[in-house]
């Protein structure tokens, strides 16, 4: 069923109905869960449907869990799915084929917290534009390990989202609602991909409808070394070649886009496509792999031909 079609069937029942859904990936990080698990249960409107999806975690999490909300009985649905380990991607795809039907989606990592308002301020916002597929709050940093934290205004993400998607990183997740006809139009989550399958999934819905602000108080990203408290880290900190898997990812991503919309605009995309190989260059060339990483910077120049680092860098690299 297209977007379009849902919305013209079924607007106006939806906007005193709306069915919600949250679903809580998590993988080996009882601690960190049980901390953000309150911020949900604090919600203005609360979801009617909760779903932690346990990614094979071997820590007790999903134990821990299911005796946190028996013991708080929430107003609400909830269930601890268990899944063997695969990838954060196949996690989310097979939680949300889990629920019940749902008008709105949302998909909190384990570690961010939502201002109380969160989920009524973005259902207010979806509503008042049943033209959008997402509806996005703004996102503030804390970093753990620094003095520096950050604040990131989501009003030129809104604007232009798929150029600004690619340059900066997808990891929205946390601070969207997504109406979930357009999330089953595109398909969902790609559990194939290992990294930037954010990227891949909001990309696709930036091409199924427009997204709106949800002004307000935003939510709270806390970034950091999970290991340090025992627990494990996310995506970002998780594999080695981490730069080489987001460029290579990020290639997969731009043919999909450019299968839906021949007419994109290309350059913006090429450009960051051809840094993030020259940046996967470097951090190879760092670590010995020379030809590695004179692939890497051949693969950038291809992406980008008028650039002079990625040229110098293929020329002299040895």
């Amino acid at each position: 069923m297209s977007i379009r079609h849902f919305l013209e069937v079924s607007d106006t029942a939806r906007r005193d109905t709306a069915r919600v859904g949250v679903v809580i990936p998590v993988y080996n990080r009882r601690t960190i869960l049980l901390e953000t698990l309150p911020f949900v249960l604090q919600q203005t409107r609360l979801p009617d449907q909760l779903l932690i999806v346990d990614d094979g975690s071997t820590d007790g999490t999903a134990e821990a869990v299911e005796a946190w909300l028996r013991q708080r009985d929430p107003a609400l649905s909830w269930r601890v799915l268990r899944l063997p380990h695969r990838t954060a991607a196949s996690a989310r795809k097979q939680a949300y084929a889990s629920l019940e039907p749902v008008d709105y989606i949302t998909f909190l990592d384990s570690d961010d917290h939502w201002p109380a308002d969160f989920l009524e301020r973005t259902i207010a916002a979806l509503d008042a534009n049943p033209e959008t597929s997402v509806a996005i709050v703004d996102r503030r940093y804390t970093d753990l390990q620094e003095t520096s934290g950050g604040f990131r205004d989501a009003t030129p993400l809104v604007a232009n989202p798929i150029p600004h998607l690619f340059r900066y990183g997808a990891g929205v997740a946390s601070c969207t609602l997504l109406r979930a006809a357009a999330y089953e139009a595109v398909g969902g989550w790609q559990p194939d991909l290992e990294t930037s399958e954010d990227t891949m999934l909001f990309s696709q819905l930036a091409q199924e409808g427009p997204w709106v602000h949800a002004v307000g108080e935003p939510v709270d990203f806390y970034l950091g070394n999970a290991k340090s408290r025992g627990e494990e880290n996310n995506l970002s900190r998780r594999y080695a070649y981490n730069s080489f898997l987001w460029a290579r990812a990020h290639e997969v991503v731009f043919e999909r886009v450019r299968q839906r919309d021949p007419a994109i605009d290309e350059r913006p995309l090429r450009r960051f496509i051809a840094r993030y190989w020259y940046i996967a260059g470097k951090e190879l060339l760092a670590l010995g792999h020379v030809k590695g990483a004179r692939g890497c910077f051949a693969r950038s120049v291809r992406w980008k031909r008028l650039q002079y680092h990625g040229w110098r860098r293929l020329l002299t690299a040895a």
